[in-house]
This record gives C-alpha cells, sequence and structure tokens, in this order.
C-alpha cells in the first residue's frame, strides 16, 4: 500500500474554508480560520465543522483506497435531535459506496448548552472499486452532518491531488441547505445539483445560523465563484432575532459585502422552504415530541416580529428594488422547491427528509443551469 502525504491530501480538499494540518491529521472546517474570532456561541463553530459538501477529489489508478479517520459527532438530545451515525461516500468508475460509522468522539450538548467532550474510536473506511489499470477521478465525500479529521490515507497504487476543475458555486444557507437528515453526503441537496451540473459546490451552510453574520457575507465575497445562492431567513424567524425593521437593512448590508467581490457575478436569492408552524407566526422555535412549533401568535406581528410570510415579501422587494440596478440578482420562492402540497416530506415541520431534499434539488436544478456563465471560475479556495 501506498501512504499518501498529507500535503496531497491537503491539495485534495475541495469545498473547504480552511486546511490545516495538526497532531498529524489533516483538518477540515467550512469557514476560514479569521471567522473563529468573530462566533458569539459554540454553534457556529460546531456547524462549520461539519462537512457537509466537502470532499477529497484524487487521481489514482488504485482499486483499494483506505482511510483512517476521527468523527465527532454532535448529539443535541435536549432539543430532540439524536446522536446519528457518520457516513462517507467514495466516488469512481460509475460506483457510489457508503460507508456507516458510529465511532469516534462525541460532543454532547446538554439543555444548559453545556458541552462534554466524550473520547471515542478512529474508524477506518477501505474501498474497493473496480480495476481498471488506468488513472481515473475518485472522489471521496466526507460526512454531512458531523466533523471529520483525515488520520491517514493509503491506497493500493500511487494518489495524487485531482487536476479536474469545475465552475465553482457559492451557496449560504442553514441546517435546510446543510442537510444533515440526508441518507449519505452525496444526499444533501446542494450536492446533488453540484453533481447533476458538474459543479465545484462550496457549501456555506450553517446549522442553527445562516442570520446573515457579516463573517459569512465577508468570507463569500472573498471567495472566487461563477455562481452564488443565498437561502435566507428560515433561522431569524427561528431565533426570533431580528425584526421587520433591522432584517431588511441585514440583507443589504449582506448583498452589499458580498457584490464587493462578486460585481457581475449571478447571485440568487431564495427564500424560505414550507414550515407550518412559522408561516404566519414568528419565533422562537421550540421542539416539543419531535415537532418545530412556537410560543407565539400572529398577533406577534404587529411589533415588526417576522414570519415567513413576512420574510418572503421583504425579500421580493428588496430583490425587485435592487435588481433595477443589478440585472446579476435574482430571487427564487422556497415555495416553489418544497411547499405546502408537500408538508409530509418535513417529519419534525421543519427540516425535510431524504425525499425532501431530493425534490428541492430537482425543482431547482434547472433554474442554476440557467444562469451558470460562460466564463467558469475555477480557482482554488483560500486555505
Amino acid at each position: 500500500m501506498h501512504e499518501i502525504s498529507h500535503d496531497t491530501v491537503a491539495a485534495a480538499v475541495r469545498g473547504a474554508g480552511a486546511i490545516e494540518h495538526a497532531d498529524g491529521r489533516v483538518l477540515v472546517r467550512r469557514l476560514p480560520d479569521w471567522t473563529k474570532a468573530q462566533y458569539p456561541d459554540v454553534t457556529i463553530e460546531t456547524g462549520a465543522s461539519f462537512l457537509s459538501g466537502v470532499r477529497l477529489e484524487l487521481d489514482t489508478a488504485a482499486s483499494l483506497i483506505e482511510l483512517r479517520l476521527l468523527f465527532r459527532r454532535l448529539h443535541l438530545e435536549s432539543a430532540g435531535f439524536p446522536l446519528r451515525p457518520c457516513v462517507v461516500s467514495v466516488e469512481g468508475d460509475g460506483e457510489l459506496l457508503h460507508f456507516v460509522r458510529d465511532e469516534g468522539d462525541v460532543l454532547r450538548v446538554d439543555a444548559d448548552w453545556t458541552a462534554h467532550h466524550v473520547p471515542g474510536a478512529t474508524s477506518v473506511i477501505r474501498a474497493r472499486l473496480p480495476r481498471g489499470g488506468r488513472s481515473r477521478r475518485v472522489v471521496v465525500w466526507l460526512p454531512h452532518n458531523c466533523a471529520a479529521e483525515v488520520v491517514s490515507l493509503s491506497a493500493d497504487a500511487p494518489v495524487d491531488a485531482s487536476a479536474h476543475r469545475a465552475p465553482r458555486w457559492v451557496h449560504y444557507g442553514s441546517s435546510i441547505s446543510n442537510a444533515s437528515e440526508a441518507d449519505d453526503p452525496t444526499g444533501v441537496w446542494p450536492v446533488i445539483v453540484a453533481r447533476r451540473l458538474g459543479l465545484d459546490l462550496y457549501n456555506v451552510a450553517l446549522p442553527g445560523n445562516a442570520q446573515l453574520d457579516g463573517f459569512a457575507a465577508r468570507t463569500i465575497r472573498d471567495t472566487p465563484a461563477s455562481v452564488i445562492t443565498l437561502k435566507l431567513g428560515i433561522n431569524v424567524v427561528n431565533a426570533a432575532s431580528m425584526l421587520h425593521r433591522t432584517f431588511v437593512p441585514a440583507v443589504h448590508a449582506f448583498l452589499d459585502t458580498v457584490r464587493e467581490g462578486h460585481p457581475h457575478t449571478p447571485i440568487v436569492v431564495i427564500s424560505p422552504i414550507f414550515c407550518g408552524p412559522h408561516e404566519s407566526a414568528p419565533g422562537p422555535t421550540e421542539f416539543r415530541d419531535g415537532k418545530a412549533t412556537t410560543r407565539a401568535s400572529a398577533d406577534a406581528t404587529a411589533g415588526g416580529a417576522l414570519t415567513l410570510q413576512g420574510i418572503r415579501q421583504a425579500l421580493v422587494e428588496i430583490v425587485d428594488r435592487r435588481s433595477r440596478t443589478d440585472p446579476y440578482l435574482t430571487y427564487r420562492d422556497g415555495l416553489t422547491l418544497l411547499g405546502p402540497d408537500d408538508a409530509a416530506r418535513l417529519p419534525d415541520d421543519l427540516h425535510p427528509d431524504a425525499e425532501g431534499y431530493g425534490l428541492i434539488a430537482r425543482n431547482f436544478v434547472d433554474e442554476l443551469a440557467g444562469i451558470l456563465p460562460g466564463d467558469a471560475v475555477l480557482d482554488d479556495l483560500p486555505s
């Protein structure tokens, strides 16, 4: 077996904002390291460590690839989110192999948001691919629902970081874009779309967050992109973190920052998909018996509290106003991706199931294909 250097592993990473070597491992995060100083709490760091859309792209003739990974899973028992296994998917020569593992460290978060680290064992992934006798691209999709450190990579033939390049799609969103409920990393809806269209996905999806944070806007601003999509609003309502008065200027500021780095890049603003508890009632969201609900009433909107209906109307008005001078900015109603007729695809009344994520992807893929510019951006992400 050929032991692959950590430099080669790091060079093969796609869809990450930070890559580093530490303690004999390759550590990967989806946000740049400088953003850490701007986090208000641990949830953003946890979400940034989930590797939704992150993968290793390799050129190799190997028929056996062995990965040693240390997973770190999140257990939010008090919020009704179970401890899930990690899934790694390996793609090569038309084969798509899935590996489910429940080893690794666990970050257990109690009801008072006290975190406890429970150490666990390293996992070994052995992927056997057809023998072809030729070099081809092999993609290792890292887990979408947990953190993972690459301890080692070996193969029965030499391995190089892939020279393949594709137009980059930068997507910003919440847990619905992270898609932890998908069966495997290739079931994440932005990943489904990216694989269908042959795009280099950078999925800036932050579970429990995506609240128009400046560090996220600056990350997108500084990342080369052929197309940008911004799925806005659901967690602003879930957390009851903004009123209409603050939401509208925050969206404008976010778009202003992104436009500083991408003056002519197509940007699609996507409003929230259907969520029954918050269509006409504001947050904050509570979970009772595994279902999302709210203790607020529709009357609370008189003070400027936001519902999803209010979010969508605000985004329509923002995009309409800005698009008069910005022809590269468009709007997509999230209800056309997953609407009230699809409520059965929301087991907790908030997050889609695996079939729901597939539905979102199918409903969006043609639109994204239609706005991709001819001049692809193929540069590497900043490390």
